[in-house]
């Protein structure tokens, strides 16, 4: 797939061989160390200059539905002069939509295929700012969790909490490495472009900071909720412990009572000592709850 606007192209390639790559190294001398990397799957996001192009790999997340897990897909640049080659060896929706939008709107492509540099961050842009409506996802999740644990659903919550966390970490995980990588690419730009890209540099600086404060504030709320969760759930706890221990100590005194008065002592004591020794009982019961009331555990 290819579109070229003002003698600017932009090409994707998607899931290619080897001989999909070969023009890249025929027409920009693309080594084939570099073509490897392409085809592999790189862990670590990077960027490479080199005389007639830029090699940059770049992860960013993709929310499962099916598996409720964010995962890292890479992206792969190759920036030439006046082209920009992105390859992805796994289905990217967002990366689709943006071209599929390139296509036909032409007056995007006349705002954003002035160079080859301009089309590089205004791509990267979009591709940041595609993260915002995955963290509203896990937003709505939050607060869904937030209002079911003061319903009373502390034990459900603790799995959708952990789901959430792991959402979060992946999110991280895949957000974090891409600073350093767009700092450093702020700093070859005017070098490699000879163009002044400062205000574009920084717009998709400024978004990737804006995905990371946001995604901060997700990993603080989840927290908060999960302690607070965590100290209902004690509380429930401590509320179950103090009503066994209650019926543990009543049964323990009727216990002890019925054994003091041996079977041959309630014999022959007559309907008069069994009348007294319930009164017993039942003295030692209203006790018992008059101290527990007093400590506050019922």
């Amino acid at each position: 797939m290819k579109i070229t606007h003002n003698q600017v192209s932009w090409q994707h390639i998607a899931k290619p061989n080897f001989s999909d790559l070969e023009f890249l190294k025929n027409e920009f001398r693309v080594s084939s160390p570099v073509l490897n990397e392409l085809l592999g799957d790189n862990k670590r996001p990077k960027i490479e200059e080199y005389d007639q192009y830029l090699f940059i790999v770049l992860h960013f997340p993709v929310f499962n539905e099916s598996t409720r897990q964010t995962t890292p897909t890479e992206l792969d640049f190759i920036v030439t002069k006046d082209s920009v080659f992105t390859v992805a060896q796994n289905p990217n929706l967002a990366l689709e939509k943006l071209f599929a939008d390139a296509q036909n709107d032409a007056e995007s492509r006349e705002d954003n295929f002035k160079n080859s540099g301009w089309l590089l961050f205004y791509l990267l842009d979009e591709m940041v700012d595609s993260c915002l409506p995955m963290l509203d996802h896990i937003h709505e999740k939050i607060e869904e969790i937030e209002k079911e644990v003061f319903e009373g659903k502390e034990r459900e919550m603790l799995k959708e909490v952990a789901i959430v966390k792991r959402d979060i970490i992946d999110f991280r995980r895949t957000i974090k490495p891409q600073r350093s990588i767009l700092e450093t690419l702020a700093k070859k730009s005017s070098r490699f472009f000879k163009n002044d890209l400062d205000i574009v540099c920084q717009e998709v600086i400024g978004s990737e900071v804006r995905v990371w404060n946001t995604l901060e504030n997700h990993k603080e709320m989840i927290e908060a909720i999960e302690q607070t969760n965590s100290n209902l759930l004690s509380y429930q706890i401590n509320q179950v412990m103090h009503t066994l221990t209650f019926f543990s100590i009543v049964l323990f005194s009727l216990t002890f009572i019925a054994g003091f008065f041996s079977m041959r002592a309630l014999e022959g004591a007559g309907a008069v000592g069994i009348k007294g020794i319930l009164a017993i009982m039942l003295a030692t019961i209203l006790l018992i709850v008059i101290i527990f009331k007093k400590k506050r555990w019922l």
